[in-house]
């Protein structure tokens, strides 16, 4: 351990793997506060940055730990336990870690996906009783329910929005919408922006969006049901295999005879 902290070249990994933390971190935190910007305009940019970076701090940490197990002389066990957490290492930051904030959008997406339906039959209710747009989007925050966070996380962000914006309410929820990444939400978004902009009703074509939003996510459980029961399949015809095999080792190697001693 001395010999590795004396090496000449320990304080430039130690400074790279810094460096490359903390702009993973910035690039982290920058895709956090990206609603007020452009939708989509540098996602694909803040991916790249995060997966570089991400590369870049797994393959230092990953090479410091493989130098110390060489230049350590650790053999055996250690160096075994030193090469797992260089692998360790470089899966975690150089390919989880740069891919969380794109998982994490795609779950919320799927989550946002769910609840439309929901809240286009709520918009559509408090259209139908002349409800202002500001009112609507009010009350459907008002009481916090930890099954429709998502959406009321999106509809209170569009109400900040708006207010910084000096946006309609319809058109703050459909710039929040659209850097969420659920196609359905921003089309039922924009369509009540529209109608807003044009002071129309839009009744008829949110009814058709949420008979729409249904049969999808219908299709999806459909999907979901079919898989589980393919998995469920695999799984208890692996366990029989496994099973089956067993038996025969056991028959073929002998086992059999410990029966025969019980007589």
């Amino acid at each position: 351990m001395p010999s590795l902290l004396i090496a000449p070249g320990t304080p430039y990994y130690l400074a790279a793997l810094g460096a490359a933390c903390m702009a993973l971190l910035g690039a982290s935190l920058k895709q956090r506060n990206s609603s007020s910007m452009p939708p989509r305009a540098s996602s694909g940019f803040a991916a790249f940055t995060r997966l570089f970076m991400g590369q870049v701090a797994g393959g230092v940490t990953a090479t410091m730990l493989i130098g110390f197990a060489l230049a350590s002389g650790a053999a055996g066990n250690q160096r075994l336990i030193l090469f797992a957490g260089a692998l360790a290492a470089y899966l975690t930051l150089g390919m989880v870690l740069p891919r969380l904030p794109q998982l994490r959008r795609e779950r919320e997406a799927a989550a946002l996906r769910r609840l439309t339906p929901g809240f286009v039959a709520f918009v559509r209710v408090a259209l139908g009783s002349f409800e202002s747009p500001i009112a609507i989007m009010r009350r459907y925050v008002r009481r916090p329910n930890p099954r429709l966070a998502p959406m009321q996380d999106l509809v209170d962000e569009a109400l900040a929005v708006g207010a910084d914006l000096r946006l309609r309410p319809f058109a703050a929820l459909s710039h929040v919408a659209n850097s969420r990444g659920c196609r359905e939400l921003s089309d039922v978004a924009a369509t009540l922006a529209q109608a807003e902009a044009e002071g129309a009703r839009a009744e008829t074509v949110l009814a058709a969006h949420q008979e729409t939003l249904e049969l999808i996510l219908q299709g999806e459980f459909r999907r979901l049901i079919r898989r589980r029961t393919m998995y469920l399949l695999l799984m208890v015809a692996i366990s029989l295999v496994v099973g089956i095999l067993i038996n025969l080792l056991f028959v073929m190697t002998g086992g059999g005879s410990a029966f025969q001693q019980l007589r």
